[in-house]
């Protein structure tokens, strides 16, 4: 009898503990489509940023090129995660916290930011938090860090597909 209250016990501890740690408004677990596709650029910039286009060519070494920056001196990692997935170091002292490129839905982020708005995003900061970057990259560096983190959603599309297909 009293194994099976230190059981419950434990478990219960368990379940606030995650309640608590990660609540309800992390658009990491969260299903609240709103919030994952909102947009980060203020409404009066939005149409003027939406035809930004990239340019730096998407290539292979552009990939590689914003991989390096995104995990070294852009930081991005520390808030984004290794995989891009908003799960970094320091993603939970932000509210809502930060944007998960790796977007496996079929709602999908990648699919209604354009390219310009990543740019400027990383370009301006945003009010949800993330600080910008013109000074501290060059305008070739965020269109690289663009194009990687392009690659991850289509990375995280790949990955879908092939649970879809198991």
């Amino acid at each position: 009898m009293r194994t099976w209250k230190v059981g419950l016990r434990i478990t219960l501890f368990s379940i606030v503990s995650v309640y608590f740690l990660y609540g309800n408004a992390s658009p990491v677990f969260s299903t609240d489509t709103h919030q994952i596709l909102e947009p980060r650029v203020p409404s009066d910039k939005l149409a003027a940023v939406k035809v930004l286009k990239n340019t730096v060519p998407k290539s292979e070494k552009s990939v590689l090129k914003g991989k390096t920056i995104y995990n070294g001196k852009g930081t991005c990692v520390n808030c984004h995660g290794k995989e891009g997935k908003g799960d970094g170091p320091l993603a939970g002292s932000f509210d809502p916290r930060p944007r998960d490129f790796y977007d496996a839905d079929d709602i999908g982020w990648q699919k209604v930011r354009t390219d310009g708005e990543i740019f400027w995003a990383i370009s301006n900061g945003t009010e949800s938090g993330m600080i910008a970057f013109e000074d501290m990259l060059s305008e070739e560096e965020i269109w690289a860090v663009v194009n990687y983190i392009r690659e991850l959603g289509k990375s995280s599309v790949q990955a879908r597909e092939f649970a879809e297909n198991k």
